[in-house]
């Protein structure tokens, strides 16, 4: 009998359902695992725009995250390199926290408190 095949290539891992944000070097992308359906984000750095210095940075930003574990704090799931950088993170909804703010006249210590909780 054959084991099953692991592989660590992006796109047979996962979906990609919709763009979630564009940067200069980077896109945010709403994700699902195939063998789960659960949903992630997945930030996809392009490498080649990076100095040699700023992907040493990228490497060592995924190696911290990947030991971070803390219920309020977003996790990185998976990490893969493929000519690209994909960082799969947990899905957040809600929207932007600076548009909330921008939104308000006013910003309170008990608005910020509620956010935060």
């Amino acid at each position: 009998m054959a084991s099953p095949v692991v592989t660590t290539r992006f796109s047979d891992n996962y979906e990609h359902k919709e763009e979630l944000e564009k940067g200069a070097s980077s896109l945010f992308v709403d994700v699902s695992k195939k063998s789960t359906g659960l949903e992630f984000a997945a930030k996809i750095i392009n490498t080649k725009k990076l100095s040699a210095r700023d992907f040493q940075k990228l490497e060592r930003g995924a190696r911290i995250c990947r030991k971070l574990n803390h219920p309020n704090k977003v996790r990185l799931h998976d990490s893969i390199q493929e000519g690209y950088h994909y960082l799969i993170f947990d899905l957040v909804t809600g929207g932007e926290l600076f548009e909330d703010i921008v939104a308000r006249e006013y910003y309170s210590e008990a608005d910020a408190s509620h956010c935060i909780q």
